[in-house]
């Protein structure tokens, strides 16, 4: 379906431009060749028109000019240098027109084929990157490079096409003789549309800039501290030796997380807290991994990470790997501009966007492909330095301690942003959470351990197809991975890769939980923000009375023109005559137009001042909904204009389906779809307080009363969170 769209937009839609330049050359041509012909007739004429002239003299003389019309031979030639002075300016103004349709047919052309030779690029480029890593690299190089261009050339031919036509068209009005005032107003507000589009062209400076720079890799954003030689001696020293046995280039720098696993990159990173960037490569290493996994593991882990900075697995890792990633990141920061741009902008970057966006999935299979092939060669690495056993447990023990961890944490985050006075704060992270874990009992779901066909879209093997490769047994692996954890022993190792261990994990815990209180801090300052942006009720009705009126007082009519009609043949014979057949026929249709109308005059007369829906700050109340729908029942809504106004309202999907009364025809009642989950209000008009909503006012109201409630709803889950922590 991407494509489909990508199609229309790059390549149909500029054949439609190509298309209306065409019609606009042939109407052009067809002018000029006209305007040439009178222009003929005039060096025909004049010429004998001024004989006829010389040789009367003063004594007027009557000539034919067509059409059986006589006139004076001055007057004659007056008329023929005024129709010379409006050729004068149409001739120019048609050759004109057809630059101006040339131009657009070439331009809609050149749009057409370069996004057309995009799109057929970009899959050829896909389909190559499938045969090696070294062809993935070229190609998606090749293409980050050249398709920035063709996105602004795209953008730049279309908006000169788009103004070209419009030129077209407003010249197009001119004529001979006087233009009206219709026709001048037009061809203003035509013209103001061309300036408008090469100015707009002109100062897509921004727009330009961001397309440019669209596939320029954005650093990544990490939370942790990246540690000297000094600061962890024996830690670089063993990362040194791992990749000196390995013929691996050394990481430039090692930082310690909290949080994300082992891993690589030599991608710009934006190091938070210190706010600093890192160039080169580097290694993350989560801390308290160095105390759960034993020494041949780490070993395993990461020989496997520095064996991406080995062998034929450097170039990627080093050049593409960043890159890709990088632009992952930088259409994420596209797309959030969209969102906040203005129409035009969000027109002239929309396209570029998609074309964005299919780039990146042309090369997904590939980049995925080879992804996974690295995986398994950097375990081969791992496995070379610790051996296969412990590369499998590695990969075992960090399948089974992640979701633990991660639970760990997000519990210390929550206890950090609900602090009471009766709660200090935790001062030592890492040795809380080994402490607590060792507390648990150690498990590996069964899935974890599966052998699948790996999906294209999978970017690692299975830990099934890991293990298998390593050619150890899934029992050995499961077993030796899921030994308890002894919190003493993973204490001491975990410190004994540093200088100030107790320095080092102090200030790494507060820099990880400050980080997580401003944020949330600023998320409840958000909510607070739109949970404020609503303090009443509003109540939403139809208020379509005059149009019940009307309706009411043409069913009247209709009544009495039927009554009369059927009345008419007994109370005057003499006017129906001998037929009174058309009366009765007549008569009879006036008042099935009184049944038909009537009804719905009443209907709109009636609900008209009635509330079809309020809105409160907590809930949606509904005119036949046995209860008010709570706001955090609504995933979303919509509007959709057709022969009613409708609003739709999307339940969640835990959401209970709310109870409905009986419908009345009378009253503005909602219609409950329950496969869909829909709960649905047609109205002809939404009115708030007599006054008609357009249908963006009316979304804006809605969506804040949504917003507000759902803000509501978490503030008051922040509030029962923090009363449950404490009390605990």
């Amino acid at each position: 379906m991407k494509k489909l769209k990508l199609i229309a937009v790059l390549v149909l839609f500029p054949l439609a431009l190509n298309l209306f330049g065409v019609w606009e050359l042939q109407r052009s041509t067809e002018d000029r060749l006209t305007y040439a012909g009178y222009q003929a007739d005039l060096d025909e004429a004049r010429p004998e028109l001024q004989a006829i002239a010389d040789k009367s003299g003063s004594r007027p003389v009557m000539v034919d000019v067509g059409d059986g019309e006589k006139m004076e031979v001055n007057e004659a030639l007056a008329r023929v240098a005024g129709l010379q002075d409006e050729l004068d300016t149409l001739l120019p103004l048609t050759n004109v027109m057809v630059w101006l349709a040339t131009g657009v047919i070439t331009l809609g052309l050149l749009a057409a084929l370069v996004g057309g030779l995009g799109l057929l690029a970009l899959d050829w480029a896909g389909r190559r990157a499938m045969h090696s890593r070294e062809q993935l690299l070229h190609s998606f190089t090749r293409v980050t490079r050249l398709l920035p261009f063709v996105l602004v050339g795209h953008v730049v031919v279309m908006g000169a096409a788009i103004a070209a036509i419009i030129a077209f068209e407003a010249l197009n009005v001119w004529h001979a003789g006087r233009l009206s005032a219709g026709e001048m107003k037009f061809m203003f507000a035509a013209m103001v549309l061309v300036a408008g589009s090469l100015y707009s062209i002109w100062q897509m400076g921004t727009q330009l800039r961001v397309m440019l720079n669209m596939f320029q890799p954005t650093p990544m954003d990490v939370m942790g501290e990246a540690v000297t030689a000094e600061q962890a001696p024996l830690l670089w020293a063993y990362v040194n030796d791992l990749a000196q046995k390995l013929g691996a280039l050394p990481p430039d720098h090692i930082v310690l997380g909290m949080a994300a696993g082992f891993y690589v990159t030599s991608g710009d990173i934006s190091l938070a807290p210190a706010n600093t960037t890192l160039t080169g490569r580097t290694l993350h290493v989560p801390l308290v991994y160095l105390g759960i996994l034993d020494e041949a593991e780490t070993t395993a882990v990461i020989g496997h990470e520095l064996g991406h900075f080995a062998g034929a697995d450097t170039e990627f890792s080093m050049r593409f790997v960043p890159i890709y990633h990088g632009i992952e990141r930088s259409l994420v920061v596209i797309g959030q501009t969209l969102v906040d741009s203005e129409m035009l902008q969000r027109a002239t970057l929309h396209p570029a966007f998609m074309l964005g966006v299919y780039f990146m999935e042309s090369f997904d299979h590939a980049v995925m492909h080879w992804s996974r092939v690295r995986e398994l060669e950097a375990d081969a690495a791992g496995a070379q330095l610790a051996g296969n056993l412990a590369a499998a447990s590695a990969l075992v023990r960090i399948s089974a301690i992640d979701p633990m961890l991660q639970d760990r944490l997000a519990t210390h985050i929550a206890q950090a942003t609900h602090i009471t006075p009766e709660q200090s704060a935790v001062q030592d992270l890492p040795t809380t959470l080994l402490h607590e874990m060792a507390a648990l009992p150690l498990t590996l779901p069964e899935e974890e351990m599966a052998t699948q066909l790996p999906h294209p879209s999978d970017t690692h093997p299975s830990n099934g197809e890991r293990v298998a490769s390593l050619k150890v047994s899934i029992d050995d692996a499961v077993r030796t991975g899921t030994r308890p954890l002894d919190a003493t022993q993973a204490c001491a190792t975990m410190d004994r890769y540093f200088a100030q261990p107790d320095v080092l994990r102090s200030r790494l815990t507060e820099d990880y939980l400050s980080h997580h209180v401003q944020q949330d801090a600023a998320i409840v300052e958000t909510l607070r923000t739109h949970a404020g942006n609503v303090t009443g009720d509003v109540a939403l009705h139809e208020g379509a009375r005059l149009r019940g009126q009307i309706l009411l007082g043409f069913s009247g009519l209709s009544a009495l023109a039927g009554l009369g009609l059927l009345l008419a043949p007994l109370l005057f014979p003499g006017v129906a005559g001998h037929d009174p057949q058309p009366f009765f026929v007549g008569g009879g249709i006036a008042l099935f137009i009184t049944l038909c109308t009537l009804p719905f005059g009443l209907r709109f007369f009636r609900r008209a001042h009635k509330t079809a829906l309020l809105l409160t700050p907590d809930h949606f109340v509904f005119a036949n909904l046995k209860a008010p729908l709570p706001i955090r029942d609504i995933a979303d809504f919509s509007l959709h204009v057709g022969n009613v106004l409708m609003l739709t309202v999307q339940l969640e999907d835990d959401a209970p389906l709310p109870d409905l009364n009986p419908r009345s025809f009378f009253s503005p009642d909602a219609v409950l779809n329950k496969k869909k989950r829909w709960l649905m209000l047609p109205l002809s008009q939404f009115c708030r307080d007599d006054k008609k909503l357009k249908i963006p006012e009316l979304a804006e109201l809605i969506g804040t009363y949504i917003n507000a409630g759902a803000a509501r709803h978490l503030l008051q889950q922040r509030f029962e969170q923090g009363g449950e922590l404490k009390a605990g």
